[in-house]
């Protein structure tokens, strides 16, 4: 947060060929404290500030040029405060806070799309009844921060964000014709970028810069496919044989690449689509497979999850620190290690394999696992 009076003040007064003596005379200080001012060793008293902006015709925000924007270091800190509170504060306390940061920083367009996240992430540890209430209340209020930035940032890769987000709320909100009127109906073709930076990179023989780009590229990559292939496989249900050879390759690419070390908790929501899917197509010994698959992930992953590099993404650290998030996971990592435990423990769709020894089995290893922590 920056407010630049200095540079203001020297701007407007030699622009009107004003003296810093005659500046102080109308004023009423001394020429040192308008000298003061204009160097940043000091500020204007706040009842000052409207004689200055009247003596200049500037609104005291214009004045003021204040820019209330945060260090993405500075995002990641908040981001995270405000996670870990959903584990000592009440929702509501929570959201209180979130809304504050939102007023004080609503000019701060990174910082206000990661809030939107924020409340999409936990939108049902706020105030409300049930979790369709909770929905109704709080995705528009995330909705309207992501068409903030999307209608003012000039940032281009931040507004693109912010669309897809935009299109991300209306989908929750059985929104399709809106969705496909903000996004489009067909997958846009694009030119990555980082192939033009890794291009860069190369021409000026800095290779380890090149090779880390690429490196991010195919990593951010891998992820989405690895969401993509979740997220088709929901569509394949009437379909089992392509339901159960999209796991199989979605399976193998994550096994070739480590997928599940890289980022665990994406290939555990993989694991859970198939599982999901394989339940409503009583496909029992392909759900037993994924199931196991799924509980042995969890139960040697360790709470909270911090991405990072393996031996063969082994430049990708530097660009994990600079993400929005770092390398934290958005949501509370107590929350996404219950919800997954509670996917074997309660979920409906298991209910018809309560009998199951293998399930019985699985149960009991994830209450043992959960005792021991």
């Amino acid at each position: 947060m920056r407010v630049n009076i200095g540079p203001v003040l020297v701007v407007q007064r030699k622009e009107r060929g004003i003296t810093q003596q005659e500046l102080a005379d109308f004023i009423g200080v001394s020429k040192a404290a308008v000298s003061k001012w204009e160097t940043g060793q000091t500020y204007p008293d706040i009842t000052l500030l409207p004689a200055l902006a009247a003596y200049f015709d500037l609104r005291i925000d214009d004045l003021l040029d204040y820019e209330p924007q945060l260090s993405a270091k500075e995002i990641r800190t908040i981001y995270g405060s405000l996670k870990a509170a959903f584990e000592t504060d009440s929702g509501a306390e929570v959201l209180r806070k979130i809304r504050s940061f939102v007023r004080r920083y609503y000019a701060c367009y990174p910082f206000i799309e990661q809030m939107g996240l924020l409340l999409l992430n936990h939108y049902d540890l706020l105030p409300g009844k049930t979790n369709e209430e909770k929905l109704a209340l709080y995705v528009p209020e995330a909705q309207k921060l992501f068409v903030r930035v999307r209608e003012n940032a000039q940032d281009v890769a931040l507004v693109t964000q912010a669309r897809s987000l935009e299109g991300y709320t209306l989908i929750m909100q059985n929104k399709p014709k809106e969705t496909l009127a903000l996004l489009g109906t067909r997958t846009p073709a694009y030119l990555p970028a980082e192939s033009l930076i890794a291009t860069a990179f190369q021409q000026l023989q800095q290779i380890p810069e090149a090779q880390a780009v690429y490196q991010s590229a195919l990593a951010q990559d891998l992820s989405i496919m690895m969401s993509q292939f979740a997220n088709y496989l929901q569509l394949l249900i009437g379909d089992p044989p392509k339901f159960a050879e999209t796991y199989r390759r979605g399976t193998g690419v994550a096994a070739v690449f480590h997928f599940d070390q890289l980022n665990p908790v994406a290939m555990m929501n993989f694991q859970l689509s198939a599982v999901a899917g394989f339940a409503q197509q009583k496909q029992t010994e392909a759900l037993f497979q994924a199931l196991t698959a799924f509980v042995a992930l969890l139960t040697r992953t360790v709470f909270p999850v911090k991405l990072h590099g393996d031996d063969y993404f082994d430049q990708i650290d530097d660009w994990l620190d600079h993400l929005d998030l770092g390398t934290q996971l958005p949501r509370d990592p107590i929350q996404v290690q219950a919800s997954l435990r509670d996917f074997v423990l309660a979920n409906p769709l298991l209910a018809p394999y309560q009998d199951d020894p293998r399930l019985q089995a699985l149960q009991q290893q994830l209450k043992e696992k959960n005792h021991e922590q």
